[in-house]
C-alpha cells in the first residue's frame, strides 16, 4: 500500500477490489488493511499481473508516433509520444519509479493531476500498486519522456469506473512524464553493481554479513557496452573462499555482490567502476566487467566479545533451544593460542553452571551462543579469556539442563529464586568479582521487579528484597566509578524506603563525583538531621563545600568578575574535624562504618585519605 498523502481528488471515496476483480466503494476515503486502491488519487492496484520478468522489446518512437504498448498486444494500451526521453534504458519490475501526470477522460475532463498538485508520485512498478495500464505504459519509457497513455476499460477501472468521477466502461487518457526511477537491480544505487539476471535461484535463508565465510564461484568477461572486445574473457572461472570485511576478495565488487546473494545462488552482475565513487572492477584490471557469481557456500560467523572474537560452527547442532545464565553444561574444549601451537588447556565432559565465571568470560559467551551437540572453532581476544593472550578454543556442548525460565514460575518461586541469585552476587562482591556481582543484583530483580500481581504478604517480601539489591547495586556501581547508575539505583532505594540512609549517603557520594554538589549537599543534610553526628556524612560535606567553592573560583576565572559581587563566597571554610588515629583527617571513598552493603559485611576496611581539592 503506498503511503502517499495530500491529494484533492474530486471523490473522496477510496476504493478496493473485491473478490471477483471488482473494484468497489469503502467510506472512509482512507486505505486500510484491505484497500486495494493507492489513496493517493484514486488510481486501483491492478493486481499482481501488470507484466512478468521476461524482457519486452518496446518500440523506439519519435515525437507524435504511437503504438501499443500492452504486453499482450490487445490496444489495451496506446502510447503516443509527446518528447523523447534519453538513454537507452528503461526501468524494471520493481523499479520505485517518480512521475508526473495529468488524467483525463476522452471528452477532456480533467479528474486528476499531479502536477496540479505540485507533488509528483512515485510507485514500484509491475506490483500492481496502480492500475494495470500505468504498469505496463510507464515500463515503455525512458527517462525524461513524456507520453500520453491510453488505457481501455480493462486496463483502468473496468465495468465499475470510479463514480462519480469515471464512468464504467471508461476510456483514459494520461499525459506521464517519467523523471527518473530507482532499481532493485542496483544494489548500491551509484550504477556501479546492477544484479541484471538471476541465472538460478534459490530457496536458502540468509545473506553473507560481515565476518562470515563464503566460497564462491566466478568469472568475468567484457561487457556488452564494449564494442571492441565484447564478450572477452577478463578472469576464467575461479573459486575462492574469504570473510566478508576482511578485504580479502578477489575485487572489491565481489564482495559487495556475494552480500545480496543467497548459498546456492547464481547470478550475473554489470559491474563498473563509478567516477569519484566505489571502484567495483579494482582488482580486475578493468574499468568494467559481466561478472557471474555462484554463492557455493555460505558459512555464518557470529561475532562475540563484543564484536572482538570471532564463533564458527563447524558442527552442526540438535534442535533451536540455547543454554541460558544459570545452565547446567557438559563441555569438552581445547585451547591453544590464536597464532597456533601446543594446547594451553583441555578439558573432557566439563560440568560447570553458567553464570558464575567458573569459565572465561568470553567460553562462557560461546557456549551460551551453542546448541546441543555443536561444536564452534572460536577466537577470543585476551581481554575476554584468563589465559593472558589471544586464543582459539574448539568447544563441543555435549549437553545442558536450562534454569527455568521466570515466565514459567509462579510468584514464590520467583521470590525464592531472587532471593538465591542476589545470595550469589552477595558472594562475587566479597570475592571482588565486582562485574558479576552486578549481573547477578540485575538478574535477581528481574525476578521480583514488576510485582503487581503478587500477594500482599508477597509485596512486603518483595520490598524487602528489592531494597537490598537496589543499595547493594549502587554499592558495587560506586566502586566501579559507575557514578550514574549509582544515582540511580540510590534514587529506586529511596523510593522504596523514603530517608534511607545508606541509600542517601551513597547518591551523596555519587553526585558529589559527578559535580552534581547541590544535589550531594541536600542528601547529607537530609541524612545529618537523623544523625548529627556521623562521622562520614560530615567528611563528605566539607568536602563538597570545598569542591563548590573550587568550581566557583574556576568559573570566576572563565567568566570573569560576574562573581565578584557574591560577597564571602571565596572566604575558605573550616574544614570538619574528622581525623583518625594519628591525627591524618580522613574521609571514606568506599563503604564502611556504619554504610556497609546490606547483607555484605566491608567492616574492617581502612578509609582513604581525603583529596586534596
Amino acid at each position: 500500500q503506498i503511503e502517499h498523502r495530500g491529494t484533492h481528488a474530486p471523490t473522496d471515496r477510496a476504493h478496493r477490489i473485491d473478490q471477483f476483480g471488482q473494484i468497489t466503494d469503502t467510506m472512509d476515503g482512507y486505505d486500510d488493511a484491505n484497500d486495494m486502491m493507492n489513496p493517493h488519487n484514486g488510481l486501483p492496484m491492478g493486481g499482481m499481473d501488470g507484466f512478468d520478468d521476461d524482457e519486452i522489446e518496446y518500440p523506439d518512437l519519435d515525437v507524435d508516433e504511437e503504438a501499443d504498448v500492452s504486453t499482450a498486444k490487445d490496444g489495451g494500451v496506446i502510447k503516443k509520444v509527446l518528447a523523447k526521453g534519453t538513454g537507452d534504458e528503461r526501468p524494471d519490475k520493481g523499479d520505485e519509479v517518480v512521475v508526473h501526470y495529468t488524467g483525463t477522460l476522452l471528452d477532456g475532463t480533467k479528474f486528476d493531476s499531479s502536477v496540479d498538485r505540485g507533488d509528483p508520485f512515485k510507485f514500484r512498478l509491475g506490483l500492481g500498486q496502480v492500475i494495470k495500464g500505468w504498469d505496463q505504459g510507464v515500463a515503455s519509457m525512458k527517462k525524461g519522456e513524456k507520453a500520453i497513455l491510453t488505457c481501455k476499460p480493462d486496463y483502468a477501472y473496468g465495468e465499475r469506473g470510479s463514480p462519480p468521477t469515471i464512468p464504467a466502461n471508461s476510456t483514459l487518457k494520461f499525459e506521464v512524464e517519467l523523471f527518473s526511477w530507482k532499481s532493485d537491480k542496483d544494489l548500491y544505487g551509484d550504477g556501479g553493481c546492477v544484479r541484471a539476471k538471476v541465472l538460478k535461484k534459490s530457496g536458502a535463508f540468509g545473506f553473507p554479513m560481515d565476518k562470515h565465510e563464503v566460497t564462491v564461484k566466478y568469472s568475468a568477461c567484457a561487457p556488452d557496452t564494449d564494442v571492441a572486445g565484447a564478450g572477452d574473457e577478463i578472469v576464467p572461472a575461479t573459486e575462492v573462499t574469504f570473510a566478508i570485511g576482511a578485504d580479502k576478495a578477489p575485487f572489491k565488487g565481489l564482495e559487495k555482490a556475494v552480500t545480496k546473494m543467497k548459498e546456492g545462488e547464481t547470478c550475473l552482475f554489470r559491474m563498473k567502476n563509478v567516477p569519484g565513487g566505489y571502484q567495483y572492477c579494482e582488482g580486475l584490471n578493468a574499468q568494467a566487467a559481466d561478472v557471474t557469481v555462484t554463492l557455493e557456500v555460505h558459512q555464518p560467523v557470529d561475532s562475540i566479545c563484543n564484536n572482538e572474537g570471532t564463533k564458527r560452527t563447524t558442527v552442526d547442532g540438535e534442535g533451536y533451544d540455547h543454554p541460558n545464565d544459570g545452565s547446567k553444561c557438559v563441555v569438552s574444549y581445547t585451547i591453544t593460542p590464536a597464532d597456533g601451537g601446543a594446547a594451553i588447556e583441555t578439558k573432557e565432559d566439563f560440568e560447570f553452571e553458567l553464570g558464575l565465571e567458573i569459565l572465561s568470560e568470553g567460553l562462557e559467551e560461546v557456549v551460551l551462543k551453542m546448541k546441543k551437540s555443536e561444536t564452534a572453532e572460536c577466537v577470543i581476544p585476551s581481554d575476554w579469556n584468563t589465559y593472558g593472550q589471544k586464543v582459539k578454543a574448539v568447544v563441543t556442548l555435549k549437553s545442558f539442563e536450562k534454569e527455568k525460565e521466570s515466565w514459567s514460575m509462579d510468584t514464590e518461586e520467583k521470590i525464592a529464586t531472587a532471593e538465591k541469585v542476589k545470595n550469589v552476587g552477595n558472594d562475587a562482591y566479597k570475592g571482588g568479582k565486582l562485574g558479576l556481582a552486578a549481573k547477578k543484583y540485575l538478574k535477581a530483580l528481574q525476578y521480583i521487579e514488576y510485582d503487581q500481581s503478587f500477594a500482599d504478604e508477597e509485596k512486603a517480601r518483595t520490598k524487602k528484597i528489592k531494597l537490598s539489591l537496589y543499595l547493594n547495586g549502587a554499592a558495587v556501581a560506586i566502586k566501579q566509578k559507575d557514578w550514574s547508575k549509582a544515582v540511580t539505583d540510590s534514587t529506586k532505594a529511596l523510593n522504596s524506603e523514603r530517608g534511607n540512609e545508606k541509600a542517601l549517603y551513597r547518591r551523596a557520594q555519587a553526585s558529589c563525583e559527578l559535580e552534581e554538589y547541590d544535589e550531594a549537599e541536600r542528601d547529607i543534610k537530609e541524612l545529618l538531621e537523623k544523625d548529627e553526628n556521623h562521622k562520614e556524612a560530615k567528611a563528605l560535606l566539607a568536602k563538597v563545600k570545598r569542591c563548590k567553592v573550587a568550581q566557583a573560583k574556576k568559573d570566576a576565572k572563565v567568566f570573569g568578575g560576574m562573581f565578584s559581587k557574591l560577597g564571602g563566597l571565596y572566604k575558605d571554610e573550616p574544614k570538619a574535624d574528622v581525623k583518625a588515629e594519628g591525627g591524618e583527617l580522613k574521609e571514606p571513598i568506599d563503604i564502611g562504618g556504619g554504610f556497609s552493603m546490606e547483607e555484605v559485611k566491608d567492616d574492617g576496611e581502612p578509609n582513604a585519605a581525603l583529596d586534596n581539592v
